[in-house]
């Protein structure tokens, strides 16, 4: 079994905030180009209130029902055994997704900070974070939090760093791409599936509850520590990097704050204080990866427990960590590192966005049905979040299907593996069963 009270409020808001923040260094810009720096701010902010009312929601429902299987938990309770297999799944493959992307995030900063990059370094990472992780929870969750806190700083560093030299005109110039207005509905909608990179993932915090010291007080505030946090941290690099360096320059950039801070008009080239943001960045990719395997796991850990993955991935080593399952998290994650990152995160926002749905339905069923729950953290105003919470995720997957087609096609022969799975498991319990009632 897992380690109990293993995690206070602090390594929760650290989970939280280090399951974000590498996306505050990279990818979010992308928005930049695809509708310009007013409709990114708008699209930003409504992605904060759609992810920070995600995370309040789960934040009640993982004190009502503590569980390392987070919200594959929540849909099953609300929807039953088959909707909760399907979302756990979904959570489960963007999650494991997202650590190749991670991986190959971290070496792009490391060939070019350092000159080490490619496979090596890919197969180091994933050997040494998850030997890290089969330790022992703790250890994971400190080094977790000391990873995001540095990313933390640094993006704070950088903030401070680039305001004297933001321009409003630079905020307001409009991609030559692009053209038309300022803002537009369309120029919204475009940029949607790249501002909630700034935000996405934090609502898995929900997988520590079971981890917890006393989760009624923990889970909330670590998640409104984290959920804040980050809110700052994006401000500062939407307004910052653009201002500073202009929206073409950083809408383009595989590294934005790099590029920002290393413009003609800013630090330059030779900028050392650039080179303490690149390393910041490393460190949120770290910490971010950490995070995702951590999450990942305990997915994959709760549902074989519960008899819906072979039994093996629900098995703990002596440390009381699910070695079994980060192992698979590796043999998996580590190829996918190969896939195009921009394609992958379209497709974890995708995958994301359609649990979203279902955990937000969980909420408002469970709500209802299941009124005498005790509750050790209740949301205010929590049907209202959730209702406006399911339409911006609508808006979000009308978005996503911008995605690449081999992508899409991949994306839906693992999902029928997994229900032929799931019917599978279903009809041997079934024929097990009928002699026990005989």
């Amino acid at each position: 079994m897992l380690k109990k009270s293993a995690l206070g409020w602090p390594k929760i808001a650290g989970l939280g905030i280090a399951l974000v923040v590498a996306g505050q260094f990279s990818g979010w810009n992308f928005g930049l180009m695809a509708g310009g720096w007013m409709n990114m701010l708008i699209a930003t902010v409504l992605m904060a209130l759609l992810c920070g009312g995600l995370a309040l929601c789960v934040a009640e429902l993982s004190t009502a029902l503590p569980s390392a299987g987070g919200v594959f938990v929540y849909a099953q309770s609300a929807f039953g055994p088959f909707v909760g297999y399907l979302v756990g799944v979904a959570c489960a493959l963007a999650l494991t997704i997202g650590t190749g992307a991670a991986a190959t995030f971290i070496c792009a900063y490391t060939e070019s900070m350092f000159g080490l990059g490619g496979w090596p370094v890919k197969i180091a990472l994933f050997a040494v974070i998850i030997g890290i992780h089969i330790r022992g929870v703790g250890e994971a969750m400190g080094l977790t939090l000391i990873a995001g806190a540095i990313a933390v700083v640094a993006l704070l560093i950088f903030g401070v760093a680039l305001a004297p030299h933001v321009e409003l005109a630079n905020l307001l110039k409009m991609p030559a791409a692009i053209g038309g207005p300022s803002v537009s509905l369309g120029g919204i909608f475009a940029c949607v599936p790249f501002a909630i990179w700034l935000f996405i993932t934090v609502e898995q915090t929900g997988s520590a509850a079971e981890e917890a010291h006393n989760p009624g007080r923990s889970m909330p505030r670590g998640i409104l520590a984290a959920i804040g946090t980050l809110l700052v941290t994006a401000l500062v690099v939407l307004i910052c990097a653009p201002g500073a360096g202009g929206v073409e320059l950083v809408g383009s950039a595989g590294d934005p704050l790099y590029a920002a801070m290393t413009s003609t008009n800013v630090y330059g080239d030779a900028s050392w204080l650039a080179k303490v943001i690149g390393c910041g960045a490393v460190f949120g990719l770290i910490a971010t990866f950490f995070s995702l395997i951590y999450a990942a796991s305990r997915q994959l850990f709760a549902m074989a427990r519960d008899g819906l993955f072979p039994q093996w991935l629900g098995k703990t080593g002596k440390r009381g960590t699910p070695f079994p399952a980060l192992l698979l998290i590796g043999a998996i994650g580590l190829p996918l590192s190969a896939i195009d990152p921009a394609t992958v995160m379209l497709a974890v926002v995708l995958l994301l966005n359609v649990c979203y749905l279902f955990i937000f339905g969980a909420y408002l069923r469970i709500k209802s049905s299941q009124p005498d729950l005790p509750r050790p953290f209740r949301l205010a105003g929590g049907t209202v979040v959730a209702w406006l919470g399911l339409a911006l995720t609508l808006v979000v997957i009308a978005a996503c299907f911008q995605l690449d087609l081999l992508m899409l096609i991949a994306l839906a022969v693992t999902f029928s593996l997994c229900i032929f799975n799931y019917l599978l498991r279903n009809r041997r319990a079934t024929v097990i069963e009928v002699p026990d009632h005989a």
